[in-house]
């Protein structure tokens, strides 16, 4: 198998060893925007937790559980944005739905339908944890329901 010494990724070079075959340069490459795509969905669960009356503690904390339950190895990358977002950037619930479609519009060639649904899984499970679902919540389950139809 060839060897790869560059590898472009969405705009940019990834300098990888002249030792490494294509497969595995393949497979990095897909960790990568699997990875975005975990983040997209931290993205997301930051929107529908923050969606009601603000991001409280125990919406924080029952975010962590989910996405440690429904994400497996994954969830530190959607956990970690869903920290970013609550503790550094704050932005508003509009902007952080739209980044996060864009980065799975983005990665959609790597959005499976296995983690579509995990997605929506965890999505629900983060507007159901605390005092049930909420108006606004329902509202941003059933956008990104449709958004999921277009990919």
């Amino acid at each position: 198998m060839p060897s790869l010494r560059n590898v472009i990724l969405t705009g940019q070079n990834i300098r990888v060893s002249p030792n490494i075959n294509y497969d595995r340069a393949l497979s990095l490459i897909m960790d990568i925007e699997r990875r975005e795509i975990y983040r997209a969905i931290g993205e997301l669960a930051y929107v529908v937790a923050k969606a009601d009356k603000g991001l409280s503690a125990e919406e924080k904390a029952a975010f962590y559980d989910i996405a440690q339950a429904d994400l497996d190895y994954e969830s530190w990358a959607a956990q970690s944005r869903f920290e970013l977002l609550d503790e550094q950037v704050q932005p508003s619930i509009e902007k952080a739905y739209n980044e996060a479609l864009h980065e799975l519009r983005k990665y959609k060639a790597y959005f499976s339908a296995d983690l579509k649904e995990k997605a929506l899984t965890v999505l629900q499970k983060v507007a159901a944890c605390c005092n049930g679902l909420t108006a606004n919540e329902a509202f941003i389950l059933d956008r990104f329901r449709k958004d999921l139809a277009t990919f």
